[in-house]
């Protein structure tokens, strides 16, 4: 039994069956089936959706689409448990969709989006962020190719194989005895208030890298790391690492190059921010792990 996780973009319904990447014929049988093949289609990595009832959904089309309208071969995402197929494509011209729905920006569209739809279009929209990011060689700078549905690119030149990479971010609530701190960056919505955030380096734990971090932006020193929950996060690749963190004082110092401001929040403000009714300020929606932060703090 996987342990319990609150947020959006894991629990995907899908098994990757990651053995049959590299069975061609497998894979090909698997497009050809008009019954059971269902293919998510994005356009520079931006979902096509459809709207019923103020909620959004995929738009699956048939197996048809990879090979009329898609940019290479179509991405293997896996098999539901009734037996069906899930495979996503890049399209260069979202206009011949016609009637069959609209691109979305899968940020904006994820408060309307269900858990399940999250997760499976999550996966296929980083593994398109990394291979538009990753076309050439790192070893010797020659364009490679994408192989095994998808799920590797291989150099031709040197033979070197690369793989989609996920970048670790420790995403840190500081509390002080009754408050948590919050910050804003610049880029920040006006009035909108998020927990700190950061990469993990190499040769850090994932509670070294949270205690740095929080260090660094706020100058509160970590007494203990308390792991919460983590978030694997398609804009564009990372998997966010959730933590509470004790610290030694509230006597912040923020770093004014990457934050604009911080401010406690009571528990009680806490309370109100995550659902919505604070007088001055917002939170991150509940698809984002700082809201699943802030609420497990504020609710415990």
């Amino acid at each position: 039994m996987l342990p319990k996780n609150p947020n959006a973009f894991a629990h995907s319904p899908l098994d990757r069956a990651g053995h049959r990447r590299r069975d061609e014929a497998w894979l090909k049988a698997a497009l050809a089936d008009n019954q059971k093949c269902l293919v998510a289609v994005f356009h520079e990595r931006k979902p096509l959706l459809f709207e019923n009832g103020g909620k959004l959904f995929p738009r699956y089309l048939a197996n048809h689409v990879p090979a009329e309208l898609g940019k290479g071969e179509p991405l293997f995402l896996g098999v539901d448990a009734h037996g069906s197929t899930y495979f996503a494509c890049e399209i260069e011209d979202p206009a011949v969709l016609g009637e069959y729905g609209a691109i979305h920006d899968l940020r904006g569209a994820s408060a309307q989006l269900e858990p399940d739809a999250l997760a499976i279009l999550g996966c296929a929209r980083a593994i398109f962020e990394w291979h538009a990011r990753n076309g050439f060689c790192a070893t010797c700078g020659a364009r490679t190719n994408v192989v095994e549905a998808g799920w590797k690119r291989a150099c031709p030149a040197c033979k070197a194989e690369h793989f989609p990479r996920v970048d670790p971010v420790a995403i840190m609530l500081p509390v002080f005895g009754e408050k948590c701190l919050l910050a804003r960056q610049r880029q920040f919505p006006p009035g909108m208030y998020s927990a700190l955030a950061g990469y993990i380096e190499p040769g850090e734990s994932i509670e070294e890298g949270a205690a740095r971090e929080t260090l660094e932006e706020s100058g509160l020193v970590a007494r203990e790391v308390r792991l919460h929950s983590n978030q694997p996060w398609p804009f564009p690749y990372s998997l966010m690492i959730g933590a509470i963190i004790d610290v030694a004082s509230d006597a912040e110092r923020i770093d004014e190059e990457e934050l604009e401001t911080a401010r406690w929040f009571t528990r009680e403000e806490a309370r109100a921010l995550v659902a919505g009714k604070h007088p001055d300020v917002f939170c991150p929606p509940p698809f984002a792990i700082a809201h699943q932060l802030i609420k497990s703090w504020a609710e415990a």
